[in-house]
């Protein structure tokens, strides 16, 4: 019995291990680079986290999400909750319910805390929102990132209203994100490739056929929904010890636009699409905040800055999309391949072998 060769090994685990492989070169390069740049690279390790969460509803089920950032901010809130330390939290949330006011959990804990949090809610919300037609969905979904943004803006007992979240563990590093950027990656990747993945991305491209043929398309809608806000959540609670300092203004409108674009710009249709789209739209906007000369160009932007930079990131986005309507990975996979000359030299050997067992016929 024949062993499974190495060049079907690779064909299978490459889409993956080339995403992963890009993490580390990123990382690897920013740790040469000034702090500020390092800080960049980290929050990039987060923005990949949020943007194959948003990927794996949105990308594999064909339905756009306006509303998915609302589960970073549930993520983050959690976090603050259960892992800013208890003395200070008295003195942060004096009002807090007891047993929320007496709890405190580790790093590790509390990050997977925080995203089955985001994903008890998704739950909640997912009946209602995978029964209806995709663009119903997406305006639903925006209406519970506007009512998760009240609520956030103004519940003072527990999130402080519109004040700063202040006194979050900053525990979140470029080593620990880039790490947890890669468990999400492949989380994702075997979703996408399990049987409820399949089925989902069938019912993408042809809803019809796929309910002719017994699939459960609101099922499995809601499984890749409900794993989605885990997702998030998680990138929420990375994001809120990285900063360390939150509004529920963070988890609106700007980072919903901007994770669409991410996801929009590498190709909404593969998992690569979304790791490119956030790591390309990342150092781009890096790039051009860095040589931004101070002309203004209009109002001040979402980020409170004011220039050049989000002008020549809007352009790059519109350009990308004219030149490349399908992302810049065309919505596939990073496939294996072996070059052609490896190819032929292999087939050489081949029929080398195969004459030298090929006896000869007698004279």
């Amino acid at each position: 019995m024949r062993g499974v060769s190495p060049n079907r090994i690779m064909r299978t685990i490459w889409p993956v291990l080339s995403l992963l492989l890009i993490l580390l070169g990123v990382y690897l390069f920013g740790q040469y680079q000034s702090l500020v740049f390092q800080r960049e690279v980290t929050q990039m390790m987060i923005n990949v986290i949020l943007v194959v969460g948003l990927y794996v509803f949105a990308g594999n089920s064909g339905v756009l999400s306006f509303g998915q950032m609302s589960f970073m901010g549930l993520g983050a809130y959690a976090t603050a909750i259960l892992t800013i330390p208890l003395i200070q939290k008295q003195i942060l949330l004096p009002d807090l319910p007891g047993f929320l006011a007496n709890v405190h959990l580790g790093t590790f804990t509390g990050l997977i805390a925080a995203g089955l949090f985001a994903a008890l809610i998704a739950l909640i919300i997912a009946f209602p929102i995978v029964r209806v037609n995709p663009l119903s969905a997406s305006l639903a979904m925006f209406a519970v990132l506007v009512i998760v943004h009240e609520v956030a803006s103004n519940w003072d007992a527990v999130t402080r209203g519109s004040r700063t979240m202040i006194g979050v563990p900053t525990n979140t590093t470029g080593s620990s994100a880039m790490a947890w950027a890669g468990v999400m990656i492949v989380v994702a990747y075997l979703y996408q490739r399990s049987s409820s993945g399949l089925r989902l991305r069938a019912a993408r491209e042809d809803d019809l056929a796929a309910r002719a043929v017994g699939v459960n398309v609101t099922r499995e809608r809601m499984i890749a929904f409900i794993l989605s806000g885990f997702i998030i959540g998680v990138g929420g609670f990375l994001y809120a010890q990285f900063q360390g300092a939150f509004t529920p203004n963070e988890f609106f409108i700007e980072v919903t636009f901007l994770t669409i674009a991410m996801l929009v710009v590498g190709g909404t249709k593969s998992l690569a699409g979304a790791v490119v789209g956030a790591v390309s739209v990342s150092l781009l906007s890096n790039l051009f905040d860095s040589i931004e000369s101070g002309v203004t160009v209009g109002p001040v932007d979402f980020a409170g800055r004011s220039g050049l930079s989000p002008a020549l990131l809007a352009a790059f986005l519109i350009g990308a999309l004219i030149l490349r309507r399908q992302g810049l990975t065309g919505g596939r996979e990073f496939e294996w391949r072996i070059p052609r000359t490896v190819q032929r030299l292999r087939e050489r050997r081949g029929a080398g072998a195969e004459s030298l067992d090929t006896p000869r016929a007698s004279s």
